[in-house]
């Protein structure tokens, strides 16, 4: 079953970056706890620029993702990234097998 790669990329400002890498680590621990591999980059000579990468290990978890019932515990959380957030752009790819 191939796996999908989720890619959220924004800026975060200056004034916001202690709390943003505050908020990034509640996020880790969540998605720890439910077998998605999620790590955080902050792109290379870009301050600020940061990109949220998430590997699912299928498209039926991708997809089941956005079920506001398994988001309850952080939901506020990523209403918090995403409102500091500028510049958002989104990808999806599917794993070649």
């Amino acid at each position: 079953m191939p796996r999908v790669l989720f890619r959220v990329t924004y800026l975060i400002p200056d004034g916001k970056r202690s709390e943003y890498l505050s908020l990034v680590g509640k996020l880790r621990k969540h998605y720890a706890s439910n077998g998605i591999d999620y790590a955080v980059y902050e792109d290379k000579g870009k301050h600020n620029h940061f990109q949220e990468v998430y590997v699912y290990p299928s498209m039926e978890a991708y997809e089941a993702s956005d079920d506001p019932s398994t988001l309850t515990d952080v939901s506020e959380t990523i209403d918090a990234v995403y409102a500091m957030a500028s510049k958002v752009e989104y990808d999806v790819a599917k794993e070649v097998t």
